[in-house]
């Protein structure tokens, strides 16, 4: 709203682009992502998730249980592999 409102003559669309999820000519997407990211909470209550959006820089598994593997395998109470 405050791009269309402060900007709404803009013909390049930098300040929409500039968002941290800029909004886009094709349909979204429902439902989880194909892959699974680390939430990188607090280490002990870490879990891999496919929440929409990805955060940028995320490391991405094809499964939950390969995520916990690559991004929690040292959480001594297993709260990843238990979410899995």
């Amino acid at each position: 709203a405050c791009c269309k409102g402060a900007y709404a003559g803009q013909s390049t669309g930098a300040c929409l682009a500039s968002l941290p999820n800029p909004p886009t000519q094709s349909p979204t997407s429902s439902g989880g992502l194909d892959v699974y990211y680390p939430n990188y909470l607090e280490w002990s209550s870490g879990q891999c998730i496919n929440d929409r959006p990805l955060p940028n820089g995320r490391p991405t598994y094809t499964t939950q249980q390969a995520c916990c593997s690559g991004a929690y395998g040292g959480q001594t109470n297993n709260n990843c592999m238990c979410d899995a």
